[in-house]
């Protein structure tokens, strides 16, 4: 009797650790960078990865690819030991000056910015990068918008950017989440934000935090 007790005993106490949900220090640490966009779809990443990963991000807004560059640093201060970092950068290093008409950086200061900033992922890092490739505006909604009324980022220079980048990416052994032309095929007009035709609206937000938290877990041992 006493044998069949203690037999019973170490079953349940198998059956709970093997049934437990996991320790969250266990698990895999992603750390996303990257502008509004990114800060848009970031608690739908979270979501979709929830008990798969830790999610870590910066509070501010990344902006562009020199700000970017200028704090990484202090970014991944503590998070050198991510498996994942998703970085979404681009939109603002293509805002069109209201007076010359021209991007905020061109596109050989774009690039030029990009491999900086993959060379120093690669120095503080062993974590597999994701470099997300800048996702659609629509300019009549910027021109109509409140805040903008005017166009202030155009779709055939992201196309543009986007080339370069991808180029850079290849060259450097970053991975590409391209996130323009899931979101072109996607549907934008439910993606996008009707009030100013750049960031996200609460269902794109869903849509396009799921697609980056797929493309992650495929990376995630």
């Amino acid at each position: 009797m006493m044998k069949l007790r203690l037999c019973l005993f170490l079953l349940l106490a198998v059956f709970s650790l093997n049934s437990a949900e996991p320790d969250a220090t266990s698990l895999p640490i992603v750390v996303l960078l990257g502008d509004s966009i990114r800060m848009n779809y970031e608690a739908a990443v979270g979501e979709a990865l929830d008990g798969k990963a830790i999610i870590s991000a910066p509070r501010d807004n990344g902006k562009d690819t020199l700000y970017m560059l200028e704090n990484l640093d202090r970014w991944l201060s503590g998070r050198e030991k991510a498996q994942v970092i998703h970085v979404n950068v681009g939109l603002h290093d293509m805002y069109l000056d209201s007076k010359t008409g021209l991007p905020r950086h061109s596109l050989e200061r774009y690039e030029m910015n990009l491999r900086a900033i993959f060379e120093k992922l690669d120095q503080v890092s062993d974590a597999t990068v994701i470099f997300a490739l800048t996702t659609v505006v629509n300019e009549t909604q910027q021109a109509g918008s409140e805040g903008y009324g005017r166009v202030v980022r155009r779709n055939r220079d992201i196309e543009i950017y986007n080339a370069t980048a991808r180029v850079v990416a290849k060259e450097m052994g970053v991975q590409v989440n391209d996130l323009y032309r899931f979101m072109k095929e996607a549907d934008p007009s439910i993606i996008l934000r009707p009030s100013d035709g750049i960031h996200l609206s609460a269902e794109g937000c869903e849509i396009m935090g799921r697609e980056v938290a797929r493309v992650i877990l495929k990376k995630l041992k």
